[in-house]
Protein backbone atom coordinates (compact mmCIF):
# COMPACT_ATOMS: atom_id res chain seq x y z
CA UNK A 1 0.00 0.00 0.00
CA UNK A 2 1.69 3.22 -0.93
CA UNK A 3 2.03 6.10 2.14
CA UNK A 4 -0.83 8.34 1.45
CA UNK A 5 -0.01 11.29 2.25
CA UNK A 6 -3.13 12.31 4.73
CA UNK A 7 -2.15 9.49 6.13
CA UNK A 8 1.62 10.63 7.37
CA UNK A 9 -0.10 13.84 7.78
CA UNK A 10 -2.53 12.39 10.78
CA UNK A 11 -0.12 10.70 12.22
CA UNK A 12 2.36 13.64 12.53
CA UNK A 13 -0.48 15.84 14.00
CA UNK A 14 -1.01 13.23 16.33
CA UNK A 15 2.47 12.95 17.18
CA UNK A 16 2.82 16.98 16.96
CA UNK A 17 -0.27 17.17 19.77
CA UNK A 18 0.79 14.15 21.83
CA UNK A 19 4.76 15.08 22.13
CA UNK A 20 3.75 18.16 24.83
CA UNK A 21 1.51 16.13 26.74
CA UNK A 22 4.07 13.14 26.83
CA UNK A 23 6.61 15.37 28.36
CA UNK A 24 4.36 16.78 30.28
CA UNK A 25 3.75 13.27 31.84
CA UNK A 26 7.25 13.40 33.08
CA UNK A 27 7.00 16.62 34.86
CA UNK A 28 4.08 15.73 37.27
CA UNK A 29 5.08 18.55 39.57
CA UNK A 30 4.59 20.80 36.85
CA UNK A 31 1.16 20.53 35.53
CA UNK A 32 -2.23 20.50 37.05
CA UNK A 33 -5.09 18.40 36.25
CA UNK A 34 -6.84 21.28 35.21
CA UNK A 35 -4.14 22.47 32.71
CA UNK A 36 -4.54 19.26 31.06
CA UNK A 37 -8.43 19.27 30.90
CA UNK A 38 -7.91 22.64 29.25
CA UNK A 39 -6.09 21.61 26.84
CA UNK A 40 -7.70 18.84 25.90
CA UNK A 41 -10.58 21.17 25.15
CA UNK A 42 -8.33 22.98 22.90
CA UNK A 43 -7.07 19.76 21.39
CA UNK A 44 -10.51 18.51 20.56
CA UNK A 45 -11.46 22.23 19.10
CA UNK A 46 -8.63 21.90 16.43
CA UNK A 47 -8.88 18.61 15.68
CA UNK A 48 -12.43 19.16 14.81
CA UNK A 49 -11.36 22.22 12.99
CA UNK A 50 -9.26 20.45 11.18
CA UNK A 51 -11.73 17.97 10.01
CA UNK A 52 -14.25 20.12 9.28
CA UNK A 53 -12.28 22.33 7.07
CA UNK A 54 -10.68 19.46 5.26
CA UNK A 55 -7.04 19.51 6.17
CA UNK A 56 -7.37 15.88 6.78
CA UNK A 57 -9.84 13.39 7.10
CA UNK A 58 -8.84 12.06 9.98
CA UNK A 59 -7.15 11.84 13.37
CA UNK A 60 -6.87 10.01 16.65
CA UNK A 61 -5.79 11.62 20.39
CA UNK A 62 -4.61 10.21 23.39
CA UNK A 63 -3.52 11.82 26.52
CA UNK A 64 -1.90 10.02 28.83
CA UNK A 65 -1.25 12.38 32.41
CA UNK A 66 0.44 11.03 35.12
CA UNK A 67 0.54 7.03 34.10
CA UNK A 68 -3.32 6.86 33.10
CA UNK A 69 -5.03 7.63 30.20
CA UNK A 70 -6.95 10.75 30.40
CA UNK A 71 -8.30 10.90 27.25
CA UNK A 72 -8.75 9.03 23.58
CA UNK A 73 -10.84 10.04 21.14
CA UNK A 74 -11.35 9.35 17.47
CA UNK A 75 -12.07 12.11 14.67
CA UNK A 76 -12.89 12.01 11.13
CA UNK A 77 -12.72 8.95 8.58
CA UNK A 78 -10.23 6.42 8.20
CA UNK A 79 -10.94 6.27 4.42
CA UNK A 80 -12.44 8.81 2.50
CA UNK A 81 -14.20 6.26 0.46
CA UNK A 82 -15.85 4.08 2.61
CA UNK A 83 -16.58 6.76 5.71
CA UNK A 84 -15.65 4.34 8.47
CA UNK A 85 -15.10 6.75 11.10
CA UNK A 86 -11.87 6.57 13.57
CA UNK A 87 -12.27 5.82 17.05
CA UNK A 88 -9.75 5.80 20.07
CA UNK A 89 -8.89 2.15 18.75
CA UNK A 90 -8.26 2.92 15.19
CA UNK A 91 -5.01 1.60 14.59
CA UNK A 92 -3.03 3.48 12.31
CA UNK A 93 0.00 2.81 10.05
CA UNK A 94 2.98 4.69 11.13
CA UNK A 95 5.37 3.62 9.00
CA UNK A 96 8.91 5.41 9.59
CA UNK A 97 7.52 7.72 12.26
CA UNK A 98 7.48 4.75 14.68
CA UNK A 99 11.22 5.18 14.27
CA UNK A 100 11.45 7.91 16.39
CA UNK A 101 9.10 7.17 18.85
CA UNK A 102 10.75 3.96 19.25
CA UNK A 103 14.48 5.46 19.90
CA UNK A 104 12.89 8.32 21.63
CA UNK A 105 11.86 5.10 24.26
CA UNK A 106 14.59 3.16 23.85
CA UNK A 107 17.12 6.31 24.88
CA UNK A 108 15.22 6.68 28.45
CA UNK A 109 15.93 3.02 28.92
CA UNK A 110 20.10 3.95 28.03
CA UNK A 111 19.68 7.14 29.80
CA UNK A 112 18.51 5.16 32.95
CA UNK A 113 21.33 2.57 32.61
CA UNK A 114 18.86 -0.63 31.89
CA UNK A 115 20.80 -1.31 28.11
CA UNK A 116 23.08 0.13 25.82
CA UNK A 117 22.95 1.09 22.28
CA UNK A 118 25.39 -1.82 21.56
CA UNK A 119 22.79 -4.36 23.75
CA UNK A 120 22.38 -7.66 21.66
CA UNK A 121 18.81 -8.01 20.46
CA UNK A 122 18.77 -12.04 21.01
CA UNK A 123 20.01 -10.64 24.63
CA UNK A 124 17.03 -9.31 25.44
CA UNK A 125 14.85 -11.53 23.35
CA UNK A 126 15.88 -14.53 23.43
CA UNK A 127 13.19 -16.12 21.15
CA UNK A 128 14.72 -13.08 18.30
CA UNK A 129 16.36 -14.93 15.16
CA UNK A 130 17.77 -13.51 12.03
CA UNK A 131 18.79 -15.62 8.86
CA UNK A 132 22.24 -16.52 10.31
CA UNK A 133 23.27 -17.40 13.76
CA UNK A 134 26.31 -15.36 13.58
CA UNK A 135 23.89 -12.12 12.95
CA UNK A 136 21.14 -13.50 15.44
CA UNK A 137 23.78 -13.57 18.42
CA UNK A 138 25.66 -10.21 17.20
CA UNK A 139 23.17 -8.20 16.19
CA UNK A 140 22.81 -4.79 18.15
CA UNK A 141 19.40 -1.92 18.61
CA UNK A 142 22.12 0.28 17.22
CA UNK A 143 22.53 -2.12 14.12
CA UNK A 144 18.71 -2.33 13.53
CA UNK A 145 18.12 1.53 13.70
CA UNK A 146 20.89 2.28 11.77
CA UNK A 147 19.45 -0.32 9.02
CA UNK A 148 22.10 -2.68 9.36
CA UNK A 149 20.51 -5.60 9.80
CA UNK A 150 21.47 -7.19 6.53
CA UNK A 151 17.42 -7.54 5.66
CA UNK A 152 16.70 -5.96 2.71
CA UNK A 153 15.17 -2.50 2.14
CA UNK A 154 11.35 -2.38 3.06
CA UNK A 155 11.81 -6.04 4.18
CA UNK A 156 8.05 -7.23 5.14
CA UNK A 157 6.38 -3.95 4.30
CA UNK A 158 4.17 -5.66 1.76
CA UNK A 159 3.64 -9.09 3.43
CA UNK A 160 0.67 -7.65 5.25
CA UNK A 161 -0.89 -6.84 2.39
CA UNK A 162 -0.45 -10.28 1.09
CA UNK A 163 -2.58 -11.48 4.12
CA UNK A 164 0.09 -12.36 6.47
CA UNK A 165 -0.58 -11.72 10.06
CA UNK A 166 1.67 -9.78 12.71
CA UNK A 167 3.27 -12.31 14.60
CA UNK A 168 3.95 -14.15 10.94
CA UNK A 169 5.91 -11.20 9.52
CA UNK A 170 7.64 -10.83 12.76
Amino acid sequence: MPINRSIFLVQTVALILALPFWISAQEKSHVTSEQVTHAIQEIEKLAQKQIQENTLPGLAIAVVFQDKMVYAKGFGVRDTNTKQLIDADTVFQLASVSKSIGSTLVAELVGEGKITWDSKVSVLDPGFEMFDPWVTREITIRDMYAHRSGLPAHAGDLLEDLGFTRAEIL
